[in-house]
């Protein structure tokens, strides 16, 4: 893991840039998740409408707070629980929260990373991250940096080199009702 890659990309998305980082199962297309004018940037790139809403990434659910409704101890306790496969949890959102987020839906989707190179990069950061995969919408995603260089490298303001963990697409899960969107 390159630090000095890992603070760049840092100060990629304080200063509103979009970059391209490793995940758990592809390479993610990242932006600050509290700044719309890099989200709808994003989306741009990605061609993808605001109408299906975005995953945001933390390392731990304790940095999405300000964006979801107040979560019980039983809540936090059951996202903190550990999982041999990645999962994105759909959490009631703060009543204010742009639809660039959210999109047409009524809950969050939120991810905590356990990507080795996405979960510092969170933790670097304290905020949450954007996810989603590093493609234009509708074609194939990479979980190869080499690929994302020859699409996106004019694109993007910065690239994270490092592996994907291997995992196939995260699965969905809604909080309150334990009912799994995506298996």
């Amino acid at each position: 893991m390159n630090f000095w890659q890992l603070d760049l990309a840092v100060k990629t998305l304080k200063d509103g840039g979009v970059i391209a980082y490793p995940t758990e199962s592809v390479f993610g297309l990242g932006c600050d998740a509290s700044n719309l004018k890099a989200i709808a940037r994003l989306l741009a790139i990605k061609q993808r409408s605001y109408q299906k809403g975005l995953i945001v990434l933390v390392s731990d659910i304790r940095q999405a707070l300000p964006l979801l409704a107040p979560l019980s101890s039983a809540q936090i306790d059951k996202i903190d629980q550990p999982s041999i496969r990645a999962t994105t949890w759909l959490i009631d959102k703060q009543a204010d929260l742009s639809p660039l987020l959210v999109g047409q839906h009524q809950k969050l989707a939120v991810r905590v990373t356990d990507n080795p190179i996405a979960k510092k990069l969170c933790d670097l950061f304290a905020k949450p991250i954007i996810s989603t995969s590093c493609n234009l919408n509708g074609k194939p995603a990479s979980s190869q940096v080499s690929d994302i260089r020859n699409k996106m490298i004019l694109k993007v303001d910065q690239i994270v080199g490092g592996n994907c963990s291997g995992q196939p697409p995260s699965r969905i899960v809604d909080l309150d009702s334990g009912a799994i969107i995506r298996q």
